[in-house]
């Protein structure tokens, strides 16, 4: 993590790697952007409580106090039991038949839309979220195990429980979203209703997440939103996403419901990863596209880029 230093001149707080890149002469632009990364990440730092944060960690101990705590790299023990198993079993059974009957996937050689119906019956898609919102409250450390036993069957299917519940919508609702928001999203999320992604990705803007050129414009109730975006996992017609664009000239994430149908406001941009050949990996182009402003997520500190 960064720490921030001053300038005397400017009274301006700015990043440790802000001002490194500035004294080895790189270009305003590059610093800025970098600087701007470097204060997200410090931002999202700063949410976590003490003993989670990065100078707490069995790593960091390990380099700056010269020696190694082997005990805190070792997780607690799981209880033998949890609410959400049964959940997690009924799916593990349906992913395990299916693979046995050959029936994963569609005509298409995507992962089906029945697969996808009856884990969603089963619990599957709402297992990080909280009952209040029907989901299953499973904690992490059982989640991600049961990740594991799933991807024994199957990867991909998996795969896209991990794309919408962690990087999907799921996550930034639940950890950003506003009371009016989580209850709004949250039970459709949990129930399968709308599967999710997260768009960030752009031709201009990968690697280099401050180099965004989708834009949103407020017009009324509503944002106007324009640009395009590139290798979204689970994006097709009727998902819901989260949108990262730039708002008044910073970045910021709307939570989007796709409409079922494209129109000359919105296109699916097909193209195909191997490597996630039995799922869906599609661009997403939007012209003036319109997201009603109460699906703006604020965090309580930074901008869209600590969300992303």
């Amino acid at each position: 993590m960064g720490t921030t230093v001053t300038s005397g001149t400017e009274h301006e707080a700015k990043s440790f790697a802000e001002e490194a890149l500035r004294l080895s002469g790189k270009t305003e632009e590059e610093a800025r952007r970098t600087g701007a990364m470097d204060k997200a990440d410090e931002q999202v730092e700063s949410m976590f409580a003490a003993q989670y944060q990065t100078a707490n960690s069995p790593v960091h101990r390990a380099v700056w106090d010269r020696s190694l705590p082997l005990d805190l790299f070792a997780p607690p023990p799981l209880p033998p039991e949890a609410p959400c198993d049964s959940a997690m079993n009924r799916c593990l059974e349906i992913v395990r038949r299916r693979r046995v009957a050959n029936d994963l996937v569609d005509e298409k050689g995507k992962l089906s839309q029945s697969l996808f119906d009856e884990l969603a019956a089963a619990g599957y898609w709402g297992m990080l979220i909280e009952t209040q919102y029907g989901g299953q409250s499973a904690p992490f450390a059982r989640f991600s195990r049961f990740l594991a036993q799933v991807s024994t069957y199957d990867p991909m299917t998996a795969g896209l429980a991990s794309v919408h519940g962690c990087i999907g919508a799921v996550d930034p609702v639940r950890t950003f979203g506003n009371p009016e928001q989580k209850s709004r999203f949250l039970p459709k999320l949990a129930n399968g209703q709308a599967l999710s992604a997260f768009a960030l990705t752009e031709p201009c803007a990968g690697s280099d997440l401050t180099a965004l050129r989708t834009t949103a414009v407020l017009a009324g109730d509503y944002f106007e939103v324009t640009g395009e975006k590139l290798f979204i996992t689970n994006a097709i017609p009727g998902r819901m996403i989260g949108l990262v664009v730039m708002l008044e000239g910073k970045p910021a994430v709307l939570i989007v419901e796709l409409p079922k149908t494209e129109d000359e406001h919105f296109r699916i941009v097909p193209y195909g990863l191997h490597a996630l050949k039995n799922a869906y990996n599609n661009g997403l182009r939007f012209n003036r596209f319109r997201v009603p402003k109460a699906n703006l997520l604020i965090p309580p500190l930074g901008d869209g880029l600590t969300i992303a």
